[in-house]
């Protein structure tokens, strides 16, 4: 109604927990939901980062227009179970979870990237090295930071 500028975005990783999103959800696809709310839903590769960023993009310059929201699901796949102590092979087979692996959004960017000459084979060690300190150094001060206070809980809540 408000044609806010947010973007919704649904990481479907094809389960609910411990069962397959077909056997417990009735619509193929969950962005099909946002019809009932007037906006648009997109369903995408969600392990092909040029189509997650195409529909992303395509997304914010509608919502930079005042036409409002999006509704993105991205279709990807989790390769370990839903928890730490599930170890996910109960209820799919290692031939599923091989197959998804074999979509790994990064090898498959890390790919593309390479045959249109973007990257040379030499600067993939230099960016997983980089990216890894990135991911390490946010990870030490997420760590490091203290608890918000306990009055922050409800603070912007209407």
């Amino acid at each position: 109604i408000w044609k806010t500028p947010v973007i919704f975005v649904c990481e479907n990783n094809l389960y609910a927990i411990s069962v397959s999103a077909k056997k417990s959800t009735a619509i193929e696809n969950i962005a099909d939901r946002a019809i009932a709310y007037g906006i648009p839903g997109v369903v995408v590769d969600g392990n092909d980062a040029i189509k997650v960023f195409e529909a992303a993009y395509n997304a914010v310059e509608r919502a930079r227009k005042g036409s409002g929201p999006t509704l993105i699901e991205c279709k990807t796949y989790r390769w370990l179970g839903h928890f730490a102590g599930d170890p996910g092979d109960l209820y799919r087979s290692k031939e599923e979870v091989e197959m998804w692996k074999e979509k790994c959004p990064i090898k498959r960017l890390q790919s593309k990237l390479l045959k249109d000459g973007v990257i040379k084979e030499e600067d993939v060690g230099r960016i997983e090295q980089e990216v890894r300190a990135e991911v390490e150094e946010a990870f030490d001060f997420a760590i490091k930071s203290p608890y918000p206070p306990p009055e922050e809980l409800e603070k912007h809540i209407i």
